[in-house]
C-alpha cells in the first residue's frame, strides 16, 4: 500500500470511526471525528492504523480463498448482525453500521477481486459507505473516482456503483473518460443494459443540479430516460452521457433500491447481498479505474 498523503478536508476512517482532516503540518495532522472530538496525531501513526485495518481484511480474504467457501470472520466483524430499523436515516453522524467493524468490513471481506485492494470508509456525517481500491484513492478526487456505495434513507437501502465527472473539461476526468470509452464498445453497452435489467438497477445523476434529471432504464436493447411522466428514448448511453453539458458536475450512479422491510429481515446476510451486487458491477469498476 502507498502511504496516504493526508490532505485538508479529506475523509478517512480509523478504529475510532470516520474522521476529517482539519490541518496538515509536515508530519502532524489535526483530525476531527463526527462527535466533534479533535486530536493532533501523526501521519505515520494514522498510516499504520489504516494499514493494519487493510491487512486484517487481506488476511481474511486469503483464508476465504481456501477450502472454506465462507470467510471465517474475526470477532470484531462477527458482531455485525444486520441493519436495524433505527439505522434507516439520512443523518449518519455516529452511526456504527457504517464502520469497518460492521457492514463496511463485512462487505469488503466478501468481495472477490484479485486485482484490487478494496476497503471501506464511511462518509463523514452521512448515512453512506464507500468501497474502493485503497491505493486508487490517492490518484483522484474521491468525488470523481469510481466507487461502490451503500446509502440509507428513511425508507430504503441504495447500493451500487458511482462514477463522477467534474465540471472542468480539462481536469479530473481520467476515470470518467475511461468509463465512456469502455461504454462505446457495443458489446459492453449491451452487457450493461442486460445487467441493469436483470438486477433491477437504475441509472441516474444524483447531483442536486445535475446534468440530467430522471432515471435511465433499459428499453429492450436501447435505453429510456423517464422524468416526471416524460420519456426520452436513448439510442446509445455512451453518446447520451458524452453529450451532457461540460459546465455541471455529474454524479452518475448505477443503483439498486431495496425497501427497508426487505433489508431488515436479511440480518447479516445483507452483507452477502451487497457484495454479490458489487461483484456483478466489478467489470465496469475495473474498466473505469485509471492509475497514474
Amino acid at each position: 500500500m502507498t502511504d496516504i498523503a493526508f490532505k485538508i478536508g479529506e475523509e478517512h476512517e480509523n478504529m475510532k470511526g470516520a474522521f476529517k482532516v482539519l490541518a496538515v503540518s509536515r508530519d502532524a495532522i489535526r483530525i476531527c471525528w463526527e462527535s466533534g472530538e479533535e486530536a493532533t496525531t501523526t501521519v505515520a501513526q494514522q498510516n499504520r492504523i489504516i494499514e493494519r485495518m487493510r491487512h486484517q481484511l487481506a488476511l481474511i480474504r486469503g483464508k476465504k480463498g481456501g477450502k472454506s467457501k465462507k470467510a471465517q470472520l474475526p470477532e470484531y466483524l462477527s458482531k455485525f448482525e444486520g441493519l436495524k430499523e433505527d439505522d434507516f436515516s439520512e443523518d449518519g453522524t455516529g452511526a456504527t453500521w457504517r464502520h469497518c467493524d460492521s457492514l463496511g468490513g463485512a462487505v469488503a471481506v466478501r468481495l472477490n477481486s484479485g486485482k484490487f485492494d478494496i476497503t471501506s470508509w464511511p462518509r463523514y456525517g452521512l448515512s453512506e459507505i464507500y468501497w474502493a481500491d485503497l491505493n486508487h484513492r490517492q490518484h483522484s478526487d474521491v468525488r470523481l473516482q469510481p466507487k461502490f456505495f451503500a446509502r440509507l434513507d428513511e425508507d430504503c437501502l441504495h447500493c451500487g456503483l458511482s462514477i463522477g465527472r467534474s465540471n472542468e473539461a480539462t481536469s479530473g476526468r481520467d476515470d470518467w473518460n475511461a468509463f465512456i470509452e469502455w461504454l462505446r464498445d457495443a458489446e459492453n453497452e449491451s452487457w450493461l443494459n442486460k445487467v441493469v435489467s436483470e438486477h433491477d438497477f437504475s441509472v441516474c445523476d444524483i447531483e442536486e443540479e445535475g446534468a440530467f434529471a430522471g432515471t435511465i432504464m433499459p428499453a429492450g436493447e436501447k435505453w429510456c430516460l423517464s422524468n416526471e411522466g416524460r420519456e426520452q428514448e436513448i439510442e446509445s448511453l455512451a453518446d447520451f452521457l458524452s453529450s451532457l453539458t461540460d459546465s455541471t458536475w455529474v454524479d452518475l450512479q448505477i443503483a439498486k433500491i431495496v425497501e427497508k422491510d426487505e433489508v431488515v429481515p436479511r440480518g447479516a446476510e445483507i452483507a452477502d447481498d451487497i457484495a454479490r451486487l458489487f461483484e456483478v458491477l466489478m467489470p465496469l469498476y475495473e474498466a473505469s479505474v485509471v492509475f497514474d
